[in-house]
């Protein structure tokens, strides 16, 4: 597959990847006020009195739909978000990486490993949201997870950026705006509840950015590549 090929099945990944995230709206209210998105904040709990911030106490009325749409969301990730982000990110990687190959190989694997890391994060949520009162080693699953695929999804944009920056020019502006990511997962590392409502407008940054490059390679003539 060339370049250009790859930039056109990112361009339709980005679609499904915007299309899907309109079925993952969560509308119930948590049981405690937040201070990002109730799922960003399910992500980013660290114990139990996290989690009942968002689920409140046993029989408390808000809990049943919360649970309902939090798991409703999840699944609808877990097979059709992740694989369409993965995607995205794995093919712009695979054109960026005709110039850098194994700068791009690396990428890829990164991109793959983040979604792995997706999925558990998901099971962890499936098995937390069933029985928020309660300390399990799945809050531990669910720490490292998020930990590694907000982490590893920061890496995988700034490498990108770093393979259009070795086109030279200008494009050292995009390793810039390809790296900011990087800023709001380390920060949600020691900070979760200062950081976390910074980590979705991060990634987007680049995500748009990217998305161009996609757009703008799915028509540009194609260089050679080097070794």
């Amino acid at each position: 597959m060339n370049a250009k090929w790859a930039f056109r099945l990112a361009v339709i990944s980005a679609v499904v990847m915007l299309s899907v995230s309109t079925l993952m709206a969560v509308t119930a209210a948590p049981c405690h006020p937040l201070p990002m998105s109730t799922l960003t904040a399910f992500e980013l709990v660290r114990s139990v009195a996290d989690l009942q911030r968002i689920f409140g106490m046993p029989g408390d009325a808000c809990r049943v739909d919360l649970v309902a749409q939090l798991n409703h969301a999840n699944v609808i990730d877990t097979f059709a978000y992740i694989p369409a982000y993965t995607a995205f990110y794995a093919l712009v990687a695979f054109a960026l990486g005709k110039r850098s190959n194994t700068l791009g190989w690396i990428t890829i694997a990164l991109a793959l490993g983040c979604a792995v890391a997706d999925v558990f994060e998901n099971v962890s949520m499936f098995r937390l949201s069933a029985a928020p009162d309660v300390a399990s080693p799945w809050l531990t699953g669910l720490i490292a997870s998020t930990n590694a695929k907000w982490v590893g999804l920061a890496v995988v944009t700034t490498l990108c950026g770093v393979m259009l920056a070795r086109r030279g020019g200008l494009w050292w502006i995009a390793l810039a705006a390809c790296a900011a990511p990087l800023a709001s997962s380390l920060w949600a590392l020691a900070a979760p509840d200062a950081a976390g409502q910074y980590l979705i407008p991060g990634m987007v940054v680049p995500s748009v950015l990217l998305l161009a490059v996609a757009v703008w390679g799915s028509f540009a003539r194609e260089k050679p590549a080097s070794a």
